[in-house]
């Protein structure tokens, strides 16, 4: 008895795609046109906020300084920096020089602490005033956002040595918890009184 060969199954075609170039062109020049407004509208937005950003981070930094150092005026100072001072200012009212205002950032638990430190005449701090911070609540905020605190390093100088937490002679005793956060601003404040240090 003889078997039936079955005839070998025919292999599927495969389909083959083709794309209408008329509709690709229409689909890239949507999507050109689609991209286009998008950047133009988010360069409409920042035009317009820019400006009031600009000046409401101007008023913060105004009202820091103020807040460390009063003075009638606060004259940018050209020149090298050390590490940590992003700006400083000489401070002065009806043209008597009071001392000097820096801008500092240095690292804390969480982030950068943005400050400004007053320095009067003869090197001691006046004031310090954090502008921006990522500490956590209730843990490195208890350093940053207490203006009591802050507050310990008037008076504090370098003729001690670089400021300290919570060791040494000359000393800063921070919050429990919150070494690190100590440790930024007691940064932010040394790097401050070293770049007055290096003008005198």
């Amino acid at each position: 008895m003889s078997k039936q060969v079955q005839p070998a199954a025919a292999k599927p075609q495969k389909a083959s795609l083709s794309m209408d170039p008329q509709y690709i062109g229409r689909l890239v020049g949507t999507l050109t046109g689609v991209c286009l407004v998008v950047a133009l509208l988010l360069g409409i937005v920042n035009y317009v906020t820019k400006p009031l950003i600009d000046a409401s981070q101007k008023a913060k930094q105004d009202a820091a300084m103020a807040r460390v150092l009063p003075a009638d005026e606060y004259i940018p100072w050209e020149g090298t920096l050390p590490e940590h001072v992003t700006a400083l200012y000489q401070a002065s009212a009806s043209g008597t020089a009071l001392g000097w205002v820096a801008e500092t950032s240095a690292s804390g638990s969480q982030g950068i602490i943005e400050m400004m430190v007053g320095v009067s005449m003869d090197g001691r701090v006046t004031g310090v005033s954090v502008v921006s911070h990522s500490e956590t609540p209730n843990i490195g905020s208890k350093v940053v956002d207490d203006q009591s605190v802050l507050d310990r390093f008037i008076g504090m100088s370098h003729e001690g040595g670089e400021i300290t937490v919570n060791a040494g002679t000359n000393r800063f005793d921070g919050i429990s918890g919150a070494t690190y956060s100590s440790k930024g601003v007691a940064a932010g404040v040394n790097a401050a009184l070293a770049a007055v240090g290096q003008l005198s």
